[in-house]
């Protein structure tokens, strides 16, 4: 198995997250800000979730797409408050528009963390 460079894919603002439907079965696909570190991806949803968040909850093996580079991973919804606001703050630190977001009181402070780890390439 190769190694990632997460150094290389932080260089991207978006990625491609593709997850099963839940009810369909068929895979989904949707474009996301993502956030790096620890060797793990983190996404944010809405506070009431979005579809893919419930998909990726009901079906948590996904696949990510970060400019070339395809990673197998598992998706976990986080129910820990803290840890939650800890990925908050990753997306507020990375995205303008997150900062701006949640100093106005409009995103960025309840939204659902995702925490995508046993992160592997995908040949």
């Amino acid at each position: 198995m190769s190694a990632i460079d997460f150094a290389a894919l932080d260089r991207h603002w978006n990625c491609r997250l593709s997850v099963r439907g839940r009810k369909s079965g068929v895979e989904r696909s949707v474009t996301i800000w993502f956030a790096l570190g620890d060797g793990k991806l983190f996404l944010t949803g809405a506070g009431k979730g979005p579809q893919w968040l419930r998909n990726a909850r009901a079906n948590p093996d996904v696949i990510v797409k970060i400019g070339d580079t395809r990673l197998r991973g598992r998706a976990r919804v986080v129910e820990d408050p803290a840890e939650a606001e800890s990925v908050r703050q990753r997306f507020v630190r990375r995205y303008l528009m997150a900062r701006l977001a949640r100093m106005i009181g409009s995103g960025y402070t309840d939204s659902t963390a995702v925490v995508i780890d046993a992160l592997e390439p995908v040949k």
